[in-house]
C-alpha cells in the first residue's frame, strides 16, 4: 500500500534520457489501466485511498508528460557523430597549425 505522507514532499530534479521517460510513462498507463479495469473489487466502489492513488498516478504521468514535452522543445537531439567529427576536425585544425 501507498502511503500518502504528505509531510515528506520535496522537490526532485532528475535527467533521464529518453527511452527512460517513455518506461516510466508507458509504466504508469499499465498501472493505471490495471488498477481501473482489473484489479476493481466486483460491485464495490473504491475507497478514498484507492481514488488517491489514481489520481497520484494520473498526476505524476501528466507532469511527467509534460515536463518531457517543454524539455524537448529547449533541448535539441545531440548528434554524438557529427560532434565526433567536429572534435576530429578541431583535433587536425590545432595539429596542422603547431607543424
Amino acid at each position: 500500500m501507498l502511503e500518502f505522507d504528505i509531510d515528506s514532499i520535496r522537490k526532485n530534479k532528475l535527467e533521464l534520457l529518453d527511452c527512460q521517460v517513455d518506461l516510466i510513462l508507458k509504466s504508469l498507463e499499465m498501472y493505471s489501466y490495471m488498477y481501473q479495469f482489473i484489479y476493481p473489487r466486483s460491485n464495490k466502489s473504491m475507497t478514498n485511498e484507492e481514488n488517491l492513488r489514481i489520481s497520484l498516478v494520473k498526476d505524476t504521468y501528466e507532469q511527467i508528460l509534460n515536463e518531457y514535452i517543454v524539455s524537448k522543445r529547449k533541448n535539441k537531439i545531440i548528434d554524438i557523430a557529427e560532434k565526433t567529427k567536429n572534435k576530429k576536425v578541431a583535433w587536425q585544425i590545432k595539429n596542422v597549425m603547431l607543424y
